[in-house]
C-alpha cells in the first residue's frame, strides 16, 4: 500500500514531477522554434528565462486557486488565461514587440504546452493502470498495449493525411495541425480504454474502426481552416511590367568558396569566386555578363537565386533587401534559365507535367483543367502546339527542350530572368530562333534578363549593357555599342580581338591572349590582369595598387591602375573622369 502524502499519493506525486519535467523541456524547444520562426531572439538564455517565469507563475496560481477556490476544469482554464496574460506582458518587455503581437505569440505557446500535458498524463496515467492490474495484470498489460497500439496508428495516419494533397505544401503550421488533430484521437482511445480495461483489447478492431475517423476528420477540418488562409498570387496572363524601372542593384558583392583539408578538416583558405561587384538591371533591359571560364559569371547568379551563400554585400530587388532566407515569393519573380536543357528536364514528366510544376508549387494552382488551359498558354508563347503537352523530354529537338525550359520559367510570372549560356549547345539556327523568341518575350511584358555567356556575337545581338568579368572582378562595364564600338581596357580589347569571324580571306587567328589565368586561391597582387596585360600603359604600380574605377564616358567605366595614353589624353582635355575612390573591385 501506497503511502499517502496530504491527498496525493507517492506514485501520484512522482507523475506530477515527470510531468513537470517534461513540459519544462516542451516549453523550452517550443520557445525557441517560434522566436527563430519569427527571427527575435532565439537564444537559450532568453528561453529559459521565459520558461522559468512561466513555471514560477504557473505554480503560484496553481496553489493559490486550488486553496481559495477548488479544483475543476473551469479553475484550470481560468488559470491558463491569467498565465497566458500575465506572460503575454513579459513576453512584450523582453522581446520588446507589440503587445498584441506578444499576446498571440504567448497564447499559441501556452495553448500547445497545455495540450501537450494533457496528453501527456492520459498516456502516463494509462501507463500506471497496466501496472496496477492486480491478479490480471497480464489482461491489464495486453489491453494497454493495445491501446498505445491504436495511438500509435492514429498518428500515422493522421501524418498522411495532413501531408496528402497539393495546397498542403504552402501551410506552414503542418506540424500544429498534426498535433490538433491527434488529441481528440487520443482522448477518444482514452475513454474507449478507461470505460472497456481489461476488455479493451477483444474489442480492438470495433475501437479501430470507431476511432480512426475521429483524428481523420480533425485533420481535414483543420486543413480547410489554415488552407482558407493561405494567399495565393491571382490566376492570370503574363504581367507586363513597366519599362525602365531598376529591378535589381547588387552592391559589392563578394562570394568565397572555403578551402578544407587536413584529417581535421579545416579551413585553411579560400576561392574567391566573386570579389567585390556591384551593377544593376532594369525592367525591359538585358545585362550580359562576359568573360573567361572560371571568372565567377555563374557564381554571381547562383548568388541572386540564393543557392550559395554569399561572404559580403547586399542584393536589391525592387527596393527590398533579399534575406538569406530565401522568402518564397523571390522564387516566383526571379527564374533561370540553365546551359544544358537535358540537365534541367526529368526524362519521366510528360512536359505538361514538368510546366505544372511551378504552377503548383508557386502559385497553388491545382484544378486539373486549369493547368493544363495554362500550359497550353506557355506553350504558345514559345511557339509550341498542343500535341507537344504530353510528349516526354527525349521527343523534343535541342531548341524545343530550351523553348521548354523558358516557358517553365514564364510559369511562375517573373520579373527577373538569369540566362546562363542558353544557347551554347544549340545549332545557329536556332541560337537565332531563341534569342529572337527572349527578345519579344522582353518586348512584351518588360522582363529584365542577366544574359551570361561567352559568346561576344550573341552579346552584342542581346544586351543593352555589357560587363566584363576577370576573376571574380569587374573590369569594364557599359552600353553595348560603346564595349564593342570603343572598348578601353585591356582585356576588354583582347577578348574582342579574339573573336571568331567568318573572312575568307584571312584564315589567320589574328590574337591570343597570353599566358593563363591566374589561380584564384592565390591571385597576384594589384591588379589580377597584369600578368597577361600588353598595354603601353602598363607599370610596376600595377603588380602594387589595386585598380580604381575610371568614368570613360556616361554608362562607360573601366577599372584600371594606368589607362591607356590614349585614354588619358581624354582624361587630360576632361572628356573622361577618374574615380577618386579606390573600389576593392
Amino acid at each position: 500500500m501506497l503511502q499517502i502524502i496530504g491527498n496525493l499519493t507517492i506514485g501520484e506525486l512522482t507523475l506530477t514531477i515527470i510531468i513537470n519535467v517534461l513540459l519544462l523541456l516542451i516549453g523550452f524547444l517550443l520557445i525557441r522554434r517560434s522566436a527563430r520562426k519569427k527571427e527575435w531572439d532565439d537564444s537559450a538564455r532568453t528561453a529559459i528565462k521565459i520558461v522559468s517565469f512561466w513555471t514560477l507563475i504557473n505554480l503560484s496560481l496553481e496553489v493559490v486557486i486550488q486553496i481559495t477556490l477548488g479544483n475543476n476544469l473551469i479553475l484550470d482554464l481560468l488559470r491558463v488565461a491569467l498565465l497566458v496574460v500575465i506572460s503575454s506582458y513579459v513576453v512584450h518587455l523582453w522581446y520588446k514587440k507589440d503587445i498584441k503581437e506578444s499576446l498571440l505569440f504567448t497564447a499559441i505557446l501556452q495553448a500547445l504546452i497545455y495540450l501537450t500535458g494533457f496528453v501527456i498524463r492520459i498516456m502516463f496515467e494509462n501507463m500506471f493502470i497496466m501496472t496496477q492490474g492486480g491478479n490480471q495484470s497480464q489482461s491489464w498489460m495486453t489491453s494497454g498495449m493495445m491501446f498505445y497500439f491504436l495511438v500509435i496508428i492514429m498518428i500515422g495516419i493522421t501524418v498522411f493525411n495532413v501531408n496528402w494533397g497539393d495546397k498542403i505544401q504552402f501551410v506552414k503550421e503542418r506540424n500544429i495541425i498534426i498535433f490538433l488533430s491527434v488529441i481528440p484521437g487520443i482522448i477518444f482511445a482514452n475513454f474507449l480504454f478507461a470505460n472497456q480495461g481489461r476488455l479493451f483489447v477483444g474489442s480492438f478492431a470495433l475501437n479501430l474502426l470507431f476511432g480512426i475517423p475521429v483524428p481523420i476528420i480533425a485533420s481535414i477540418i483543420l486543413k480547410l481552416i489554415f488552407q482558407s488562409r493561405l494567399s495565393f498570387e491571382d490566376i492570370r496572363d503574363l504581367t507586363i511590367l513597366e519599362h525602365g524601372k531598376i529591378l535589381l542593384e547588387v552592391n559589392n558583392l563578394k562570394v568565397y568558396y572555403p578551402l578544407i583539408g587536413g584529417m581535421l578538416k579545416r579551413s585553411f583558405g579560400s576561392v574567391k569566386a566573386v570579389d567585390g561587384i556591384s551593377f544593376d538591371i532594369k525592367t525591359g533591359e538585358t545585362v550580359g555578363l562576359v568573360g573567361e571560364s572560371g571568372c565567377g559569371k555563374t557564381t554571381v547568379a547562383l548568388a541572386i537565386l540564393g543557392l550559395i551563400p554569399k561572404e559580403v554585400g547586399e542584393i536589391i530587388f525592387n527596393n527590398e533587401t533579399i534575406p538569406d532566407d530565401y522568402p518564397k515569393f523571390l522564387r516566383r519573380k526571379i527564374q533561370i534559365v540553365y546551359q544544358d536543357p537535358d540537365a534541367s528536364l526529368n526524362p519521366r514528366m510528360k512536359i505538361v507535367n514538368i510546366l505544372a510544376e511551378p504552377l503548383k508549387n508557386l502559385l497553388g494552382i491545382t484544378k486539373g483543367y486549369e493547368i493544363r488551359r495554362r500550359v497550353l498558354k506557355l506553350l504558345d508563347e514559345v511557339s509550341l502546339k498542343r500535341e507537344h503537352m504530353d510528349r516526354y523530354p527525349h521527343e523534343f529537338s535541342g531548341g524545343q527542350k530550351q523553348r521548354i525550359i523558358i516557358a517553365r520559367a514564364l510559369a511562375s510570372n517573373p520579373e527577373l530572368i538569369i540566362l546562363d549560356e542558353p544557347t551554347s549547345a544549340l545549332d545557329v539556327s536556332v541560337q537565332a530562333q531563341i534569342l529572337n523568341l527572349l527578345k519579344d518575350l522582353q518586348k512584351t511584358y518588360g522582363y529584365g534578363f542577366m544574359f551570361i555567356t561567352h559568346n561576344l556575337a550573341v552579346v552584342n545581338h542581346i544586351a543593352d549593357r555589357v560587363a566584363v568579368m576577370y576573376l571574380g572582378k569587374f573590369v569594364e562595364i557599359g552600353e553595348t555599342d560603346q564595349i564593342f564600338s570603343r572598348p578601353t581596357h585591356p582585356y576588354t580589347i583582347a577578348l574582342l580581338e579574339s573573336r571568331t569571324e567568318l573572312d575568307p580571306s584571312n584564315k589567320e587567328i589574328r590574337f591570343v591572349i597570353k599566358g593563363e589565368v591566374p589561380s584564384p586561391i592565390a591571385p597576384p597582387p594589384g591588379c589580377t590582369f597584369n600578368p597577361r596585360c600588353i598595354s603601353e600603359a602598363r607599370t610596376n604600380e600595377c603588380m602594387r595598387k589595386t585598380p580604381h574605377k575610371i568614368k570613360i564616358e556616361d554608362g562607360h567605366f573601366i577599372w584600371c591602375v594606368n589607362p591607356p595614353i590614349s585614354m588619358q589624353a581624354e582624361i587630360a582635355l576632361g572628356h573622361g573622369e577618374s574615380d577618386v575612390t579606390t573600389l576593392d573591385n
